[in-house]
């Protein structure tokens, strides 16, 4: 059995610029320590579709995996471990938007991940809530849904009867966003842990191929299924947790930060992300936003949880 299986997922859907930019910095960021490099196309049609990719991977020794558009990322995940875990002990994923930011950044996961008692170890982690956020939303926009509910009833007794509530057509286009933003709220209440709701987040993780094969993964129909997976009561941390194992955030200076330290890891969305080992467009997304964006970014993960 070999050690470690590098896992980076390709989707079609997301075009060949992120898989360019992942595979630079694969190159720039060679670390020494031996391992595999599996590429796991998703949602490619025919085999001459993935043509342009695997002239880009040329220069590096690889193992492809071809799975259908079906699922999210952690569904193609399951499908390299269930087809490679006699050959690998340890496997790392890395989600199609993964920037390598670190020389040694495979040996750093590998060696935290090998130390006892830890279950899982990602590039980064977070605290956000959905559950809180819905609570948020609910307690911000408390006037305007007490506004709505008074122009209800107000248009019910307007003619005395209402009968016009019940005759008219009603307005679907208006009513659908409701009911959706509606079990939205619900659901975040339901499926998710109030704040702070740690998790490791998917874009960059270790695991042992032991382990993941331990966990139990629903369906993968809608993205609220991904959202439950990576931070719900029941996902892949709370998962780690419940086996009596730690969950770690690894920096790059190479340090391991346990779920309460997460918020002065200087990874994600906090500081200048200077400590962080791979990059995505979520950090993307804070290194390159005003400081009114960032400010919201860190107090939704790291302040208070409801911005």
């Amino acid at each position: 059995m070999k050690e470690i299986c590098v896992v980076h997922l390709v989707r079609a859907y997301n075009g060949i610029e992120p898989f360019r930019r992942f595979l630079e910095s694969y190159q720039q960021n060679s670390d020494t320590i031996e391992h595999d490099l599996l590429i796991v196309f998703k949602g490619f049609g025919q085999p001459q579709d993935t043509a342009e990719y695997r002239e880009l991977l040329s220069p590096f020794p690889y193992a492809t995996l071809d799975v259908s558009d079906e699922g999210f990322d952690i569904t193609a995940y399951f499908a390299a471990v269930n087809r490679y875990s006699e050959y690998y002990r340890y496997f790392c994923f890395l989600n199609s938007y993964s920037v390598i930011l670190d020389k040694n950044w495979l040996r750093k996961l590998h060696e935290n991940i090998s130390k006892p008692g830890v279950g899982l170890a990602g590039a980064t982690g977070s605290w956000n809530s959905n559950c809180t956020n819905a609570y948020a939303w609910i307690r911000n926009n408390g006037t305007k849904i007490q506004n709505f509910l008074r122009k209800k009833e107000r248009m019910n007794t307007n003619t005395g009867t209402g009968k016009h509530l019940y005759t008219a057509s009603p307005n679907w286009k208006n009513i659908i966003p409701t009911l959706k933003r509606a079990w939205l709220l619900i659901a975040s209440i339901i499926y998710f842990d109030s704040y702070p709701n740690y998790h490791i987040r998917s874009n960059a993780f270790i695991i042992s191929g032991k382990v993941m094969k331990t966990l139990k993964c629903p369906p993968m129909k809608t993205k609220l299924d991904a959202y439950r997976f990576e931070s719900g009561k029941n996902g892949l941390t709370r998962q780690i947790l419940n086996m009596a194992k730690r969950v770690i955030v690894v920096g790059k200076d190479g340090m391991s930060y346990e779920k309460e330290q997460w918020y002065e890891s200087r990874t994600f969305w906090q500081s200048e992300q200077e400590n962080l080992l791979v990059a995505d467009n979520q950090t993307r997304d804070y290194q390159e936003g005003s400081p009114e964006r960032r400010n919201y970014l860190f107090s939704i993960t790291w302040g208070n949880g409801d911005g």
